[in-house]
């Protein structure tokens, strides 16, 4: 029993302190917000009439919708709204006309890799910067 808490315990240190890892703190490369659900990525684009989600590999290249699918929902307090997403060229349209605000929640599979757990953003999106970057405050 120990030695399983140790390990768990191991794990969740080391997932939170490799958190911004893979990205968080900086564009993708179509300009948007990154998440990691499992073997590949996922980025984020705000758009006019809601978002557009690319399902990237693990080096943020290649995006694909082959053999993929993405279903969103924003979850405004107790509230969830699915968004009805269309698969395009190389990547889903998901239309929202709900106000940016709440979580942003993205189940996902990727050339038939399912992501292990949802990617989720914060709303209004933004880039989450680490604190070890912050600048220091010298306020009053």
């Amino acid at each position: 029993m120990k030695t399983t808490r140790t390990l768990i315990f191991s794990i969740l240190t080391a997932l939170s302190l490799n958190v911004f890892a893979h990205g968080e703190d900086k564009p993708g490369p179509h300009g948007g917000y990154i998440r990691m659900p499992g073997a590949f990525h996922t980025e984020v684009v705000k758009e006019k009439n809601g978002y557009r989600i690319y399902l990237l590999d693990i080096n943020w290249k290649n995006p694909s919708v082959l053999d993929s699918e993405v279903k969103a929902s924003i979850q405004v307090g107790k509230n969830k709204t699915d968004l009805s997403c269309t698969k395009e060229s190389d990547s889903y349209l998901c239309l929202s006309s709900l106000p940016q605000k709440g979580v942003l929640n993205i189940n996902s599979k990727r050339e038939g890799q399912v992501g292990g757990i949802p990617s989720s953003y914060n709303l209004p999106l933004k880039f989450e910067i680490p604190k070890s970057e912050m600048p220091e405050h010298k306020g009053h």
